[in-house]
């Protein structure tokens, strides 16, 4: 490794490192594949392809890629240890060329331990994988370089450096698996927003175009699920009745294209997004329950629960009527002066314009329209009415 005392190559061990007085870098640990030892394995699954290199006394490098999903590039050492707090990416010249190279840096990602993952792997994707692909089959080797907490600070640096040792002759049997896979990002995008028209349970060609993509995933990930779960559960009891109507939809569609109805579900209310390469959150948008805020007498601040509708209602309008202006309606109770009650329902609002301006829309496509009074949706004879009527 550059900087660092000579390695013997023959060893298959960790190995402590001395360094010179002209290094720049050494590493208290340094693991890598021998001569001798380095090889590639490939396994297959039905959606899956994976290219592993066992570490002696370290762990596993491996390339992954499932269909839909981007490339992944990792190492992981198998036993616990302290939490890593710095890594970095690089791609070295084999150990016996002993020389100097420039090489990028490429950011990591510390993926924790959970699930079918028994311990902790620092990752690249997408790309910055590809890229370590490449630097294989040229007899390159991607080395990964790090440092544990400890209790002084960090730890010294530990390099694994992943072995181009046989890789070319196992790297056509796993492109050739990877051949026919769903688009990288491909997951992501199933799990973009379902949008509905407000009072409409219709699905769109949009909707209808992501619904068939989403069943294809289903058929070729073994194990893969769907879920189908509300982006607009924030606005409560008032959304849950449109969801629950347009999710019924989508799963009947879901099984008219072939899926199995035990591989369709649906959860009403707040949820929290997977990790899970096999769940697919398929998020319905309904407007329905977001084009109006309620306040209470007197008052013109938003809520943080509002401003998260607003976001909602935005993202709603940028993809419906980004070319048309909003209209911001604002009225008031008949409790007070008449004159007191439009000042109030102007400055509402204006809150509400201001914040969607701070989240990104056009100033030039919002307009506020301040009724105060007039307009009432409800009777002011009672407080009930009254509280429909501040809005």
């Amino acid at each position: 490794m550059t900087g660092c005392g000579l390695i013997e190559m023959m060893k298959l061990k960790r190995v402590l490192l001395s360094c010179f007085l002209a290094s720049s870098t050494c590493y208290a640990e340094y693991f890598s594949a021998s001569l001798f030892n380095a090889d590639w394995k490939v396994e297959q699954a039905t959606a899956s392809c994976r290219l592993k290199q066992n570490i002696p006394l370290y762990g596993v490098a491996d390339f992954l890629h499932q269909t839909g999903e981007s490339l992944r590039f990792s190492i992981s050492e198998e036993r616990f240890k302290p939490d890593i707090v710095k890594a970095s990416l690089t791609i070295d010249v084999p150990p016996w060329r002993h020389q100097a190279v420039l090489s990028k840096v490429y950011l990591l990602s510390l993926d924790l331990a959970g699930g079918n993952q028994s311990y902790p792997r620092l990752s690249v994707y997408g790309v910055s994988a590809e890229f370590m692909l490449d630097a294989l089959l040229k007899g390159m080797y991607p080395t990964f370089s790090y440092a544990r907490a400890t209790v002084g600070g960090l730890s010294p640096e530990v390099s694994v450096a992943v072995s181009a040792i046989n890789f070319a002759k196992n790297y056509q049997q796993f492109d050739d698996c990877r051949k026919g896979f769903l688009p990288g990002g491909f997951k992501q995008r199933l799990e973009k927003s379902l949008f509905f028209k407000p009072g409409s349970q219709a699905l769109n060609i949009y909707v209808l175009k992501q619904l068939t993509n989403a069943a294809r995933y289903v058929k070729e990930v073994q194990g893969a699920e769907l879920v189908i779960v509300s982006d607009t559960a924030i606005a409560g009891g008032r959304d849950n009745n449109w969801f629950v109507r347009r999710a019924k939809v989508i799963k009947g569609k879901l099984n008219d294209l072939g899926v199995a109805n035990n591989k369709v579900s649906i959860k009403a209310g707040a949820h929290m997004a997977s990790s899970d390469s096999q769940v697919i959150h398929l998020n319905v948008f309904g407007p329905d329950s977001l084009s109006s805020i309620y306040y209470r007498k007197g008052n013109t601040q938003l809520t943080a629960t509002e401003r998260q509708r607003l976001t909602l209602l935005m993202k709603y309008a940028q993809v419906f009527f980004s070319d048309r202006s909003l209209i911001i309606s604002s009225y008031t109770d008949s409790i007070g002066k008449k004159a007191n009650n439009l000042k109030v329902s102007q400055q509402r609002g204006d809150v509400i314009k201001h914040y969607l301006i701070s989240q990104g829309m056009d100033e030039k496509k919002l307009q506020v329209r301040a009724y105060g009074e007039r307009h009432p949706a409800k009777s002011n004879r009672f407080p009930r009415g009254r509280a429909q009527n501040r809005r």
